[in-house]
């Protein structure tokens, strides 16, 4: 697997494309945020290594705080940073984050309007062979109900480094879903995120396929396979 930040060309559909790990691009933007602004600060549950999160803590130790595995606190710890004026990205598997710790973002971050950022990692069933416990099928579902929690699924690495630097100026609770399974860059180079709006990666006129995270550069290989029929 190749791990640079974003690759050099939209994905054509059908064609073979290098493919990248989100949490690279993810984990290198918030070290570039840390360098710009003192605000921002990570907080992890004892999952240093599968948040990416390792050089962001040997650059910047006294804004990296690992409380260990305990979800429900980690959320609150990122809403008492927020609240002395940090910017917290709160870092974990989805599915621990989402399911133990649902109360507290839900308290703490949706009906408080704390601003703190979810990061949700190795989402949907990336985590494979380690069984159901460490599945995360319901973290959409149980986050874009929430007041207030705004929930973001970037589809590439191009966009996860646009979602994560619209992040910081964004004022509010957000849920960003990042995964960990290999995908295609879908967006060109040019690409700028906007919030709550659709983008048109394969232009067809006779259905209409909408998909989000991984499951994209997919939905565009299926356009192309309906698109040879």
């Amino acid at each position: 697997m190749v791990t640079p930040v974003f690759g050099t060309e939209p994905v054509q559909p059908g064609t073979v494309h290098e493919l990248f790990d989100c949490r690279d691009a993810y984990s290198q933007a918030l070290e570039r945020m840390a360098a710009e602004d003192k605000r921002v600060c990570a907080v992890v549950s004892d999952s240093v290594s599968s948040t990416k999160l390792k050089k962001f803590k040997d650059l910047y130790p006294e804004r990296f705080v690992n409380v260990g595995i305990a979800e429900q606190n980690m959320v609150g710890v990122g809403a008492g940073l927020a609240n002395g004026g940090m910017v917290p990205y709160v870092c974990a598997a989805s599915c621990f984050l989402t399911a133990r710790a649902m109360e507290q973002i839900k308290v703490d971050l949706g009906y408080s309007k704390w601003n703190v950022k979810l990061c949700g990692m190795s989402s949907g069933m990336a985590y494979g062979e380690l069984g159901a416990t460490h599945h995360s099928v319901e973290d959409v579902a149980w986050t874009r109900i929430i007041p207030n929690l705004t929930v973001i699924v970037p589809a590439d690495p191009i966009e996860t480094r646009q979602v994560m630097h619209y992040s910081l100026r964004h004022d509010g609770p957000m849920f960003l879903r990042i995964s960990r399974m290999p995908v295609c860059q879908v967006h060109p180079q040019d690409y700028e995120f906007s919030l709550g709006k659709a983008s048109l990666l394969h232009d067809g006129d006779d259905i209409t396929i909408i998909a989000n995270g991984v499951l994209t550069s997919r939905a565009i290989t299926a356009a192309k396979m309906l698109e040879e029929r």
